[in-house]
């Protein structure tokens, strides 16, 4: 997945060389393949909202220019919208971290939103943010970059792997595998989803559950078709639903 991928890509990057990922797949083949990408600055503190930048940043040049990967970076920019006074406060606060950061947003009105998203209806809205320099990714492009970034700098990952099992020996974690015995200074746990049960064989219970949740996939729709450019994805923060576009 990309958590494992982007942290030994990372790691390689400050010098970290003798790094290995034990990946239980393919790469991507987790929850990461079917992510929708979207790449955001929006967050309530400054240390969220620069490490979201610094993933931006990356996503939209470096990453492609390091490694010769694509990482398919769309800039659409991202809306959130609401119709609750407490939001567009919290809009509000958000956009003053921004400004003190160096990143932008901007507060829109119902009618400056309907100039950004022409398909919106504005009934009952009180008004938005807009994010212009947020965007979605290719999500397994990006982890496809980022192995092959970290590769390049002599990291290694060993595929099709699963962990069996974590033991703590002196100094040393060793790590067993389907494919044999690791023996390691450092583990991280970066099973994302899954990282409970990797947890457990660290006699760490984290309370981390997969949750099924729902997702539209829609046909073509006329009036996305008829536009000369991608609309930015838009949110609801309150009645918890996201819409980005797909092509058509």
């Amino acid at each position: 997945g990309i958590m494992g991928c982007s942290l030994i890509y990372h790691l390689s990057k400050f010098g970290w060389t003798d790094v290995v990922l034990v990946e239980k797949n393919e790469l991507t083949s987790g929850s990461t393949w079917h992510a929708a990408g979207l790449c955001t600055h929006y967050a309530h503190n400054i240390t969220v909202m620069n490490l979201r930048a610094h993933s931006v940043k990356l996503y939209s040049g470096i990453l492609e220019q390091e490694t010769g990967q694509p990482v398919s970076f769309h800039g659409t920019g991202a809306l959130r919208v609401t119709t609750k006074p407490d939001r567009m406060d919290e809009f509000r606060h958000v956009q003053g971290i921004g400004k003190f950061a160096g990143h932008e947003f901007n507060i829109l009105s119902p009618a400056e939103l309907k100039d950004i998203y022409p398909l919106v209806k504005t009934d009952g809205l009180l008004g938005a943010i807009h994010e212009p320099c947020d965007g979605y990714v290719d999500p397994s492009q990006a982890t496809h970059a980022m192995a092959k970034g970290a590769r390049d700098r002599g990291a290694e990952i060993y595929r099709n792997n699963a962990v069996t099992g974590i033991e703590r020996s002196g100094s040393e974690w060793l790590v067993g595998t389907a494919q044999g015995e690791i023996r390691a200074e450092h583990i991280v746990n970066a099973a994302g989803t899954w990282c409970r049960e990797i947890g457990l064989m660290m006699g760490v219970d984290l309370p981390v559950v997969p949750i099924l949740h729902q997702y539209i996939v829609m046909g073509r729709i006329e009036q996305y078709a008829e536009l000369d450019h991608e609309l930015p994805f838009i949110r609801d923060p309150d009645e918890s639903w996201y819409l980005r576009q797909e092509g058509d």
